[in-house]
């Protein structure tokens, strides 16, 4: 057997450093490939997370209550209002209770509930929602209350106008027993000692200033 010569060592030697020299070279292409991946993927999700947040701040919101009617007390109205930043479209709602058969007032709001629209940001609708009568009159047809009930669960669906954006959909209750005393703006004395056309532009008066009142709360 031939003993290596200088020139044999060398050569073993230089294909070895070769290969250590590109197994270093893969190795660093990898780390990069690596770090690069990581950065696109760092990158697409910051973008998709920019996009929620944009989603979320420029969405529209809408929220149905049951407040102390612009008619004057014992009766109820039904308030619904878009505080988003967009406009809501495709809006329609449902209720939990409805009466059967409703009367004209429980139709109106079916109606009302059921015919899809768009709801701009910053406006609202309001409606009648429960009548009552006072304690010595009836409506004509007997009852003593028209509309809809103290409880239940007014439910809304609607969308935004971004394609990317989900289909809302929230639930609201409804507990007018529940709630508290409600306070009614109307302030001054009773007028009960007032008559005639007094009387009238006295009650005229607080009605404005409950329509005012109301339209601020």
């Amino acid at each position: 057997m031939r003993e290596p010569t200088f020139t044999d060592q060398v050569s073993a030697w230089s294909e070895l450093a070769g290969a250590t020299f590109s197994f270093l070279v893969l190795l660093i292409a990898f780390a990069t490939w690596r770090t690069a991946r990581e950065a696109l993927r760092a990158s697409r999700d910051a973008n998709i997370q920019t996009k929620r947040d944009s989603i979320e701040q420029t969405r529209p919101y809408v929220y149905a209550e049951v407040v102390p009617s612009l008619a004057g007390s014992p009766n109820w109205d039904v308030r619904v209002a878009n505080v988003g930043k967009s406009a809501a479209l495709d809006l329609r709602l449902d209720f939990s209770d409805w009466p059967e058969p409703p009367d004209d007032v429980a139709q109106s709001v079916r109606t009302l509930f059921t015919t899809r629209r768009t709801l701009a940001p910053g406006s609202s609708i309001r409606a009648m929602w429960r009548l009552e009568s006072g304690p010595d009159s009836r409506f004509e047809d007997g009852s003593v209350e028209a509309g809809l009930g103290k409880s239940g669960t007014i439910t809304l669906a609607y969308r935004s106008s971004d394609p990317e954006a989900p289909t809302y959909s929230d639930h609201f209750q409804v507990m007018i027993d529940d709630s508290g005393l409600w306070p009614i703006p109307e302030a001054g004395p009773s007028g009960s000692r007032l008559s005639g056309e007094k009387l009238a532009f006295y009650r005229l008066g607080q009605s404005i200033a409950r329509a005012i009142g109301e339209q601020r709360r």
